[in-house]
C-alpha cells in the first residue's frame, strides 16, 4: 500500500514496488493489480516496465481523474528532483509501457470527496474545450448536479448522462492518442492546459491538484485566444460560468509573468524546440501556436485578472 497525490510520485516509490515484486519473485507472464489514483498509476507503470525488463499489469483507476485520463494511453512518469539543479521537475523521468488491461468501474468514484470529482472534471473540460462541443453542453447542463451526487443516478440527472460523460472523454483521448501512441507528433491537442500548470503544480507549498492546475491553466489560454481575436469575450464568459458550475479554481496568485514564460521556456525545450501551446479557436476546436511572446502574456494576465471572483 502506497501513499497518493503528487508528493507521493518520486522514484523512491518506484523502487518500494520494485522491492515488493522482487520479494514475492513475480514471474516474467504474472500480471500485478494497480489499483488508485493516476498518480499510483504511474508509479506501478514505471515499476512493471523495469521489473525483469517489463511485466504485464492491470490498471484500476479509482478517481474520475484517473478513470478519464490515466486509464489512456502507454504514458508512466513521475516526478525528479535533479541533483545539479537542486529543482524538482514533474514527470521528467518515465516510460512508454502499456498496461495489459483496464478495468474501469465508475462506482468508484462515489468513495471521492467533492474536491476530487472536482480534480476529474479539470480534465474533462479540458477535452471538450479541444475536441467536443456536445461534451461542454453536457457539462453545462449536468455538471454541477454530478458534482453533489458524486456520479450517482439520482431524480435531477438522466440516467445515462455520468456513464456518457465518460465515455465521450474515453473517446476523445483514445481518438487522439491512438494514431500518435509514441508522440512523434508534438502538436497535440490533449496538452492543453499543460503548459503552465506543471510550473503551478510545482511551487513550494502549492495547495492545487493536478485538474485544478489544468483548470487554471486553460481559462488563461482562453484569455490568450482571446486577445488573439480567435474567440469572443462572450465564449471566455461562457467557458468561465461552466468552470465555476463545476467548482473548479479558474486563477491562481501563483501564475505570475516569471512563471508564465518560464513555462514557455520549457516547453520549447520539452516540445523539441518549438512551444506548440494549445488554444481554442471556438469550443471545440484547436489550433497550436509557438509564436507567445512575453509582452502578450503580460498583457493576458492583466486582462486574466479582470475575470476572477
Amino acid at each position: 500500500v502506497l501513499p497518493g497525490g503528487e508528493p507521493a510520485k518520486r522514484p523512491t516509490a518506484v523502487d518500494q514496488i520494485l522491492d515488493d515484486l522482487c520479494a514475492y519473485k513475480l514471474r516474467r507472464r504474472e500480471p500485478f493489480l494497480a489499483i488508485g489514483g493516476g498518480c499510483l498509476l504511474d508509479i506501478a507503470g514505471m515499476a512493471a516496465c523495469l521489473y525483469r525488463r517489463g511485466v504485464p499489469f492491470v490498471r484500476v483507476p479509482t478517481t474520475l481523474l484517473s478513470i478519464v485520463d490515466a486509464s489512456v494511453g502507454v504514458k508512466n512518469g513521475v516526478d525528479f528532483c535533479c541533483r545539479a539543479t537542486d529543482e524538482t521537475y514533474k514527470n521528467r523521468i518515465g516510460s512508454f509501457y502499456a498496461p495489459s488491461s483496464c478495468l474501469l468501474d465508475p462506482a468508484f468514484i462515489a468513495s471521492q470527496d467533492k474536491r476530487n470529482i472536482c480534480n476529474g472534471f479539470g480534465e474533462i473540460v479540458k477535452l471538450a474545450l479541444v475536441r467536443s462541443v456536445d461534451l461542454f453542453e453536457l457539462l453545462e447542463t449536468h455538471g454541477a448536479a454530478l458534482v453533489e451526487s458524486r456520479f450517482q443516478v439520482t431524480d435531477n440527472i438522466p440516467a445515462n448522462v455520468g456513464t456518457r460523460i465518460i465515455d465521450l472523454s474515453i473517446q476523445i483521448m483514445l481518438e487522439e492518442l491512438g494514431p500518435n501512441l509514441w508522440e512523434t507528433t508534438l502538436e497535440r491537442c490533449v496538452d492543453y492546459g499543460h503548459t503552465f500548470s506543471k510550473l503551478l503544480e510545482m511551487v513550494p507549498g502549492a495547495d492545487i491538484m493536478h485538474g485544478e492546475a489544468v483548470n487554471v491553466d486553460g481559462f488563461f489560454c482562453c484569455i490568450l485566444s482571446y486577445l488573439r481575436g480567435y474567440i469572443p469575450r462572450e465564449t471566455v464568459q461562457r467557458v468561465l460560468n461552466c468552470m465555476q458550475s463545476l467548482a473548479l479554481p479558474t486563477h491562481s496568485a501563483d501564475l505570475n509573468p516569471t512563471l508564465a514564460w518560464q513555462s514557455c521556456k520549457d516547453a520549447v525545450e520539452h516540445r523539441h524546440g518549438e512551444q506548440r501551446i494549445p488554444l481554442i479557436t471556438e469550443i471545440g476546436e484547436s489550433i497550436c501556436v509557438s509564436d507567445i511572446t512575453q509582452e502578450e502574456l503580460s498583457r493576458a494576465l492583466d486582462v486574466w485578472k479582470e475575470f476572477e471572483p
